[in-house]
């Protein structure tokens, strides 16, 4: 009896887990397959698609997404407490120019013609 055939959202998603549980993956490869199959899913979801051969396409995503969050994909999450920025202290009009002796000519002619 032969095997059935694998569709090709099971292939894809097959081929990372199987890289992300032996270990020593190439992350630019992993970003790569990560973003086809994503891509894939989103453009079934956008077609009306709901399930593949009985197995939901949310599920799918949901595998997909742990698998780019545990690979360090994802860049850091910086919450509105994490930020450690300073105050922006608008000093353009301030007294401390140094080019005060610096006069200007318009030639106002030009201007109302």
């Amino acid at each position: 009896m032969a095997k059935k055939e694998k569709n090709v959202i099971e292939r894809k998603f097959m081929n990372i887990k199987t890289k992300f549980k032996v270990g020593g993956y190439d992350i630019v490869e992993m970003d790569g397959l990560t973003c086809d199959l994503i891509a894939h899913l989103a453009q079934l979801t956008l077609n009306g698609v709901t399930d593949v051969e009985g197995v939901p396409i949310d599920l799918y995503k949901d595998r997909t997404w742990w698998i780019v969050e545990n690979i360090g994909l994802l860049p850091e999450y910086r919450g509105p407490k994490d930020d450690d920025e300073e105050e922006i202290v608008d000093d353009y009009y301030s007294d401390d120019d140094d080019n005060d002796d610096v006069e200007v000519e318009i030639d106002d002619s030009k201007f109302y013609q």
